[in-house]
């Protein structure tokens, strides 16, 4: 009687050890799925947030304020004039870095006297090329036409600022934001010294 009983007890814990090894094995199994698994979301999620850099339509729009004076090329007379106006940006972002755009200004200039050039309105476009760099700063450079009231003539113009307030569309390459910066305008008028006009600018910008 006690050897059956030995015997089964054997029995027993032959069976309870098998299924405890074959739980132990099972486990890893089960899990291995979930394993293989779980790094799929991780990646996913820097992939889903990553944006190709591409080309894309570049707008702005800006509000400003600068100075300037006429002088005639003979003689001593001269105008100091102050500068109100705004332009648009409308164009090509060709990637993060590089951007070409057209920009449209209009404004008008009050004169401290009359002089070699009479108070009026501003009309003016520029062909600007610029490079942003690390999505906060950039620099540009450009040729325009402009008028001063009735006098015009060719007009290269320089850029530089920054955008204080940015972000980054987590869909497509898109950036947008508060933008601060000063044009350098360069026109050269019929019997008037080079007009050197720079302005200082507020506005928004999607590039």
């Amino acid at each position: 009687m006690s050897h059956f009983v030995v015997r089964g007890l054997a029995v027993a814990v032959v069976l309870t050890a098998s299924a405890l090894a074959q739980a132990q094995v099972a486990e890893p199994a089960a899990t291995s799925p979930a394993a293989a698994t779980s790094p799929a979301p991780t990646n996913a999620g820097p992939t889903s947030s990553a944006v190709a850099d591409g080309a894309r339509f570049r707008f702005g729009v800006a509000g400003g304020i600068g100075f300037f004076t006429a002088a005639s090329e003979v003689g001593t007379a001269k105008v100091s004039c102050t500068y109100y106006g705004a332009d648009v940006r409308l164009g090509a972002q060709l990637n993060n870095m590089f951007g070409v755009y057209a920009q449209p200004t209009l404004g008008y200039y009050t004169a401290n006297g009359a002089g070699a050039l009479a108070a009026g309105g501003l009309l003016g476009v520029a062909l600007v090329a610029d490079a942003t760099f690390i999505d906060r700063f950039f620099v540009g450079a450009g040729l325009g036409y402009t008028i001063y009231n009735s006098p015009s003539g060719l007009t290269p113009i320089l850029r530089v600022g920054g955008y204080p307030l940015m972000s980054r569309s987590d869909e497509k390459a898109r950036r947008k934001g508060l933008m601060l910066g000063m044009d350098l305008r360069f026109t050269s008028l019929e019997g008037l010294k080079t007009i050197v006009m720079p302005t200082f600018n507020l506005g928004y910008e999607a590039f």
